[in-house]
């Protein structure tokens, strides 16, 4: 049995459709991608998708745009619009906002099913030490957030383990328990569910890795009357450092049999712009939807797409950054009132918001500040070339 693998976007898009114990399987794939950054697997690299279009064997079209903080390069917002064949329309809005190193605190999801834009879901994060901690999911039910499922994180040196809660109306249950541990050229993920008071098994996955850290096997486990079975191999193929294609296999009682495979494209900087899924029918490969797992940064990262082919555009963060030559100092750290700027040639100075909206504009040395609620902001200044910095500015 195969356990899908959504995009962030198409994830979120299953949280009002689906039951709880899907919910938990897509968020499942997130807590993995979460633990496996937290081994050192896959670490994000500059090189991020700039759009990508995908499509199902229906003729679906999904294309999703990613924007990009001009200043500390996060994802800001991801736009996904829908074509069924009669041109683009709007459908799905994912937007983020940070604290003050960088972690996510909240994703925004809304939508536009109905003709208009309108709350779906929010997922609302807290972390420890910058180690996320706590994950809660709410949905939008007539006008107002209701609680939906949640996910705990505890780090304990090799071993990680994610508790998962579900809501009852009232309360919170907890519902599965993940436990990831890591060793050596391995990680062991195990899920539980709660049964009778105690933990029981119900499945199991082992993830392989070569030299670089990279996946390059998962083998699936069902437990059954006692013992692990196996279900389902993903292998992962590598050439030159590119991931080339991957390979999922099912146990038919004996021996691995061919499920679905994927066939990648790239270009010369390792990037995959191009993905299609097969599924093996009889003895013939033929196109099927799945989830198009898509690699970037020579395979240090990757997203996901459902359907039988996508196209990716990248960009390159590093080269979007600003010009910093021009050498300014800011009095008083940290502001109450009043900022003062001391800077050669001054052109104009700018403050945004820690998620780059801006909030005010001046051309003098002095800003009025005293607007502004507590909090960190980034102050842009420009000298006459247009040349122009940026840097963190404290409000109490």
């Amino acid at each position: 049995m195969k356990k899908a693998l959504f995009t962030l976007a198409i994830l979120v898009m299953a949280f009002g459709n689906v039951s709880f114990a899907q919910g938990k399987a897509n968020l499942k794939s997130r807590a993995t991608a979460t633990v496996l950054k937290h081994y050192g697997v896959r670490d994000a690299t500059t090189m991020v998708p700039q759009t990508a279009t995908w499509e199902t064997l229906e003729n679906e079209k999904y294309r999703t745009s990613y924007t990009y903080d001009e200043f500390d390069y996060k994802l800001v917002e991801e736009f996904t619009r829908l074509n069924y064949g009669d041109g683009w329309i709007d459908f799905l809005r994912n937007s983020y906002e940070y604290d003050f190193n960088g972690n996510v605190l909240e994703m925004l999801v809304t939508t536009a099913w109905s003709g208009y834009w309108e709350n779906a879901a929010k997922l609302s994060y807290s972390y420890n030490d910058d180690k996320l901690s706590e994950v809660i999911v709410q949905l939008w039910e007539n006008g107002a957030w209701k609680n939906d499922m949640k996910e705990v994180y505890n780090y304990n040196g090799d071993v990680t383990t994610v508790l998962y809660w579900g809501w009852n109306g009232n309360n919170w249950f907890s519902a599965e328990l993940y436990t990831y541990t890591h060793s050596n050229s391995t990680i062991e993920l195990i899920i539980q569910y709660m049964q009778g008071g105690a933990w029981q098994n119900d499945e199991k996955q082992i993830f392989t890795l070569d030299f670089d850290e990279r996946v390059v096997e998962i083998v699936e486990q069902d437990w059954v009357n006692n013992t692990w079975v196996n279900d389902e191999q993903t292998i992962y193929n590598y050439e030159g450092g590119v991931f080339t294609s991957k390979l999922i296999k099912d146990w038919n009682g004996s021996a691995w049999a061919d499920e679905c495979r994927y066939v990648y494209e790239h270009d010369d900087k390792g990037n995959a712009i191009q993905g299609e899924c097969f599924s093996f029918a009889g003895n013939n490969w033929v196109y099927a939807d799945g989830d198009i797992e898509i690699a970037y940064g020579y395979s240090e990262m990757s997203n996901e797409y459902y359907g039988w082919h996508v196209d990716v555009e990248y960009v390159d963060l590093t080269a979007v950054g600003e010009s910093v030559t021009v050498n300014f100092k800011v009095y008083p750290v940290p502001a109450e009132n009043e900022l003062f700027i001391q800077a050669e040639g001054l052109q104009k100075a700018e403050i945004y918001s820690i998620t780059g909206q801006k909030l005010m504009e001046s051309n003098q040395n002095r800003m009025d500040v005293s607007a502004l609620s507590k909090g960190v902001y980034l102050l842009k200044v420009y000298d006459q070339a247009g040349v122009a910095e940026t840097q963190r500015i404290v409000v109490k």
